[in-house]
């Protein structure tokens, strides 16, 4: 009976593990709260509707919270204290907008009890847990799985299996074409060869067969696939042929065709739509909201100086692909034939070109550069979806055919009117430093991020940074 009672706990521990449990966690302490400081009804509906709303977009911008953040308990629980606060603080900037009537003191205890209950409740299930991974390493599971390959793949499959004992599984032994003797990984022995596979199986309980060879070896493993499939037993394969060092690798399919896709930026396709959606909103916003400054500055060029209001290039954006940017023009309408004459006045390292004190800006264009007032109507190319409103600035063309492989992958996502560069004195840094931190933009981003970007353009534009 007690074995019983402690396999349904160890379950439970299991079933609230991960961002499930943090949820309900976090609830039970909010209700617990609001209930002994004398709030009911709807008020503590609305709360934890909140609660729940702030977590979930929290989640969407960080990931989940993985059910072994790792073999430190000290890791995870600094871990589960950095979440906790951001989303307590954000809780209590909710709770200011909307004017609801609690007191700093209950969110205060609602704060500390979360945290005190959400870091035991992490360290009880690291150490359940721990129990869980020794079985494994036993061999005592419910479930027993092979390992074909004892290289790096093959030890990474066995990872795998070890650091997560929810899923019951052990591992049985290794396979290897080449290892011989007495050989283990973790405890877990070399048992043989691939072409001994068959006897393996029929003598011992295998429920499933993982090959995790190495590339040289994958030629002769027809033969293993054949006779595990005609004995009925699952084939898992381990398919990092490659080891990316920047893109993360996911299943597809094209047309019923099984592929694995290698992905150098970010792909969650929710947190992308709401970055899209914002990025309407806040061109559409910021365009209604300067509209009669647009009209002055439309005005002023036109009387003072030959040629459109509107400077039309052809850009390079997302992949590749070529789109018309909108400026206001700031030069003499035959800025782009008088180019090759300053050619030898370039400030700027690699493939792009500045010239400070440019004699083809005229004067109302030098007071709009000043101001950044002429990048308004890319506002227009977002509107369009050619652009972002934070994102990699939009190269040349020719600029783009004089890129290093590294630097191309500024293209692998949507540009935008500002980004790390123009925060952090556009021309007054080089080339390579400007690319390095658009890549780390890329390897970084979040909707976080682009918010603090966005805040900290405002301030540059203003004093003017860089600009010229």
């Amino acid at each position: 009976m007690k074995s019983r009672r402690r396999e349904y706990l160890r379950k439970m521990i299991l079933i609230l593990s991960g961002q499930a449990g943090a949820h309900i966690l976090s609830l039970i302490s909010l209700v617990g709260t609001l209930l002994a400081s004398g709030y009911r009804g709807l008020f503590i509906l609305e709360m934890s509707s909140a609660v729940v709303l702030i977590r979930l977009l929290y989640c969407m911008t960080r990931g989940p919270r993985p059910v072994l953040p790792g073999r430190s308990v000290r890791r995870s629980v600094r871990s589960v204290i950095g979440d906790e606060i951001k989303i307590g603080i954000a809780l209590a900037a909710g709770c200011f907008v909307m004017q609801w009537p609690v007191a700093l003191v209950t969110l205060a205890i609602f704060f500390a009890l979360n945290i005190v209950v959400q870091c035991l409740f992490s360290r009880v299930m690291v150490a359940s847990l721990s129990a869980d991974r020794k079985r494994a390493r036993q061999g005592t599971c419910e479930r027993q799985v092979l390992i074909v390959g004892t290289g790096v793949r093959g030890k990474m499959a066995a990872d795998s299996i070890l650091s997560t004992p929810e899923i019951e599984t052990g591992v049985a032994g290794f396979l290897d074409y080449d290892r011989k003797g007495l050989w283990s990984y973790r405890d877990i022995s070399l048992i043989g060869r691939p072409d001994e596979i068959d006897r393996i199986i029929a003598h011992r309980q295998i429920d499933a067969v993982f090959v995790a060879v190495e590339p040289q070896d994958l030629a002769r493993t027809q033969s293993l696939f054949s006779t595990v499939e005609q004995m009925g037993v699952p084939i898992c394969f381990v398919p990092q042929m490659f080891q990316p060092s920047i893109a993360r690798m996911r299943p597809e399919r094209i047309n019923g065709t099984p592929l694995i896709l290698y992905h150098a930026v970010p792909e969650n396709q929710l947190v992308l739509a709401i970055k899209r959606l914002l990025d309407k909103a806040g061109a559409l916003g910021v365009i209604l909201l300067a509209s009669p400054m647009m009209l002055l500055a439309a005005a002023a060029i036109k009387l003072t100086s030959k040629g459109p209001v509107l400077f039309r290039q052809t850009r390079s954006g997302l992949n590749g692909k070529r789109f018309t940017l909108y400026k206001f023009r700031t030069m003499c309408h035959d800025a782009e034939k008088k180019k090759a004459e300053l050619e030898s006045l370039n400030e700027m390292s690699g493939p792009v070109f500045k010239v400070t004190n440019d004699p083809r800006v005229t004067r109302v264009g030098r007071i709009l550069r000043r101001a950044s007032l002429d990048e308004l109507p890319q506002l227009i190319n977002v509107l369009k979806g050619d652009m972002s409103m934070v994102g990699p600035r939009p190269p040349l063309p020719e600029e783009v055919a004089k890129y290093e492989p590294w630097q191309h992958r500024k293209l692998s996502v949507t540009p935008g009117v500002t980004c790390t560069w123009q925060i952090s004195g556009r021309n007054n840094i080089d080339f390579e430093q400007w690319m390095r931190l658009d890549l780390e933009y890329i390897d970084n981003w979040s909707l976080w991020r682009d918010t603090k970007i966005l805040v900290r353009t405002i301030p540059a534009v203003l004093k003017g940074n860089g600009a010229s």
